[in-house]
């Protein structure tokens, strides 16, 4: 198992047991290290604020910390602080299971409930993700290596965090395959290797590619030759969404996106969803599942009218 590289110090030993306890729960057996991982920042990062506060149990911790706690988060990205909320609404209700603090986390943060099928997904169709292909200026080394970037997001819906992790290593030529361990889930997944895809690695390997001592496929052209992240992965994509002049008015236009789009342009050629489960690693159907809502429009087409009966 890959252990998570990014480690937070636990400031004070007397958080210690009480931490090991928490994640050590019997429901956390079976999620992967990068969730795990996750949990254990988030409640560091808080132990270590209630140190520097001078709480030195977490039975004198007061609701006042714990906003005082979220006003130092302020500087994070919005959709990384409602993470560290729903991790820390669970963490309050285990504390208030156990008789530590006369609160729990659903007084804390009160769950809003809401329907998930009404959020819908930000995909693109067929035409309108080949425009974006041909926005990518392959003249160039750095045009050579982003369209290797967009073609393995948009035809092979392969993660940003998976992109920037792969290797020579990872590339089967002779079995024209892409195999790998997400790095989200843990999951081992095996792509084909197309032959678009196939020859837009092999312009860039041999032709873009910085010299370097780094095994990461892919590596930035102005920083040292170092690899590239998960940002960067996401400017490059976004940057040919909006050259490629298709309407991104009201839609995201990241590499999730395209992930999006082929499971739902997938779905449009009526691809059988243990196929398209497979083309997006998943290694549950019902997560599946949820890529069939962005594509309302296409199942309405092919509805069968209810037949009516006279009574």
């Amino acid at each position: 198992m890959k252990k998570c590289t990014k480690t937070l110090r636990l400031k004070a030993e007397a958080y210690e047991n009480l931490l090991d306890d928490y994640l050590n729960l019997k429901e956390f057996q079976g999620l992967s290290p990068l969730t795990l991982s996750s949990k254990r920042i988030t409640i560091v990062s808080f132990f270590n604020y209630l140190t520097e506060q001078n709480v030195d149990c977490v039975e004198d911790c007061l609701q006042k910390h714990v906003a005082g706690y979220l006003t130092s988060l302020t500087r994070l990205a919005q959709s990384t602080i409602s993470g560290r909320t729903f991790i820390l609404r669970h963490f309050f209700n285990y504390l208030h299971a156990l008789g530590k603090l006369t609160y729990s986390g659903n007084e804390l943060f009160p769950v809003i409930f809401t329907n998930k099928r009404e959020r819908i997904l930000s995909f693109y169709s067929d035409e309108e993700v080949r425009l974006v292909i041909r926005a990518v200026d392959r003249q160039t080394g750095l045009g050579t290596r982003n369209l290797a970037i967009v073609l393995l997001a948009a035809e092979l819906g392969i993660r940003s965090g998976d992109i920037v992790r792969l290797t020579l290593e990872n590339i089967h030529w002779g079995r024209n395959t892409i195999e790998f361990i997400q790095h989200k889930t843990g999951v081992f997944n095996q792509l084909p290797l197309p032959e678009r895809i196939k020859y837009a690695l092999i312009d860039y390997l041999k032709n873009s590619r910085p010299h370097t001592s780094y095994n990461a496929i892919f590596l930035g052209m102005k920083n040292g030759g170092k690899p590239l992240t998960n940002t960067a992965v996401h400017q490059i994509v976004s940057k040919y969404f909006r050259k490629s002049g298709v309407d991104i008015s009201f839609r995201k236009h990241g590499p999730h996106a395209l992930r999006h789009s082929l499971a739902s342009n997938l779905l449009r050629k009526n691809t059988p969803m243990h196929v398209i489960k497979d083309v997006l690693g998943h290694s549950n159907i019902n997560t599946t599942r949820t890529y069939l809502n962005i594509d309302l429009d296409s199942l309405r087409t092919v509805a069968l009218e209810v037949p009516y009966e006279e009574v």
